[in-house]
């Protein structure tokens, strides 16, 4: 009989050990898996909440004081050397950036200085107050050539000069081809901006001809110029900021400022918004036979509207929504550095979230850290669906393992009943 209690005591306890030691490996991973949806990248929304915005305003903060030495005598000469630098380099972007974060980088004192003047000031923008006074710790020749740099409204306005209407330009065609070809082929009016950023369909022809001949240094280029240009035809078309957008990464890939994951990305993304298997044939069969300039472009514009996928359209355009976003807040120059350091979509809403909240002073942070400072946006926990389930899984797979550690104990060491007293001893 003490066998047969034993028995299922010990398949009993061989079971809980099993589920005990599946739960430890268990629910490490599920932590660790919420804690990095929850502070990865996945709770960077695509519109950021303004209490992300608020987060990432006052980190940025904290990285700018954390940049500076911490010894106050050195504090401004290392803010003005970063100033001078970003001047010789001509890059307005950086210099204006460097010059908003003034009150951080100078420490508390002559920060505080600086916030004053910038409150007591009366002209110009809110932004164009804070660099009139983070100037005035410049040297007088330098704080007039960063004016004139940034093109900032000087202080002694010119008499008005006499405006003198120039010609519009006329239209430039392609070696062998006549300006009315080009522009009957892109369809446009000479002055239409979409038109000049996107280009005509006879450009797209060409480009069609060495994509198929097997000439794909400029895939991203060459299908980004294809969907924009279909998709411009189509009802309203492409909005004008995905316009811009597309112009910008064109600038980029052309440039070689792309990081090569985010080149990547965007091959795969253009890709799955035109697949390859689908536009190399239609373009094998648009560009086969004789035909005219005109009929060429009118060919290749069909197999590309043969070819895009919605869905995927549809992924690259939030793309291009964040870009246009990136551009509308800083410039297209400083969208362009921005993207040299991107290497993905998440970096790419964090780049959007560090431009919501400091505009050009990102531009700062970036050429101080590189990638490093897109670690900066911080969106805070995303509190969606998913992440409930991850916290309600975690906290079952937690009772659990309690539930089967206590059993556990129970099996192995028994509470001991009491012993009866007789009665009347």
């Amino acid at each position: 009989m003490a066998r047969q209690r034993k028995q299922p005591t010990k398949q009993a306890g061989w079971m809980l050990a099993v589920m005990f030691n599946s739960l430890l490996i268990l629910l490490p991973v599920i932590a660790s898996n919420t804690v990095r949806k929850a502070y990865d990248g996945v709770g960077v929304a695509e519109t950021p909440t303004v209490d992300a915005i608020y987060q990432t305003s006052n980190r940025m903060s904290e990285a700018f004081k954390e940049l500076s030495p911490k010894e106050n005598d050195r504090k401004l000469p290392f803010w003005q050397d970063k100033v001078q630098r970003a001047l010789e380099d001509r890059d307005p972007d950086a210099l204006r950036g460097y010059l908003l974060a003034a009150p951080w980088m100078l420490g508390n004192e002559l920060g505080k200085q600086v916030s004053a003047r910038a409150e007591a000031e009366s002209r110009g923008t809110p932004e164009e107050r804070m660099i009139r006074a983070a100037l005035q710790k410049m040297p007088e020749s330098v704080a007039r050539a960063a004016e004139l740099e940034m093109g900032l409204p000087q202080t002694l306005t010119a008499p008005p000069t006499a405006v003198v209407e120039t010609a519009a330009p006329r239209a430039v065609a392609a070696p062998g081809e006549e300006v009315g070809e080009v522009l009957q082929a892109g369809g446009r009016a000479q002055l239409d901006w979409r038109f000049e950023l996107l280009g005509s369909y006879a450009d797209l022809a060409g480009m069609s001809q060495r994509w198929v001949g097997g000439d794909r240094s400029e895939d991203i280029v060459f299908k980004l110029t294809g969907i924009g240009l279909v998709q411009q035809g189509i009802s309203d078309g492409l909005s004008e900021g995905n316009i811009r957008a597309v112009s910008i990464v064109k600038s980029a890939s052309r440039s070689k400022r792309l990081t090569i994951p985010f080149t990547d990305y965007l091959d795969a993304r253009t890709n799955a918004a035109a697949p390859q298997e689908v536009l190399t044939p239609a373009l094998e069969n648009a560009l086969s036979g004789l035909a005219t300039t005109d009929v060429r472009g009118q060919r290749v514009h069909a197999a590309f509207e043969q070819a895009i996928d919605p869905a995927g359209l549809a992924k690259l355009e939030s793309d291009l929504e964040q870009i246009d976003k990136i551009a509308a807040l800083t410039s297209p120059s400083a969208t362009l550095t921005l993207l040299s350091v991107v290497e993905d979509g998440t970096d790419l809403r964090r780049a959007r979230l560090l431009a919501e909240a400091g505009g050009a002073q990102a531009i700062a942070l970036v050429r101080e850290q590189g990638n490093a400072a897109l670690r900066v946006a911080d969106a805070g926990v995303r509190w969606d669906g998913t992440m409930f389930l991850e916290i309600m899984s975690l906290t079952a797979a937690g009772m659990l393992l309690f539930w089967v550690a206590l059993s556990t104990v129970r099996i192995y060491f028994p509470r001991r009943q009491a012993k009866a007293e007789l009665i009347g001893a």
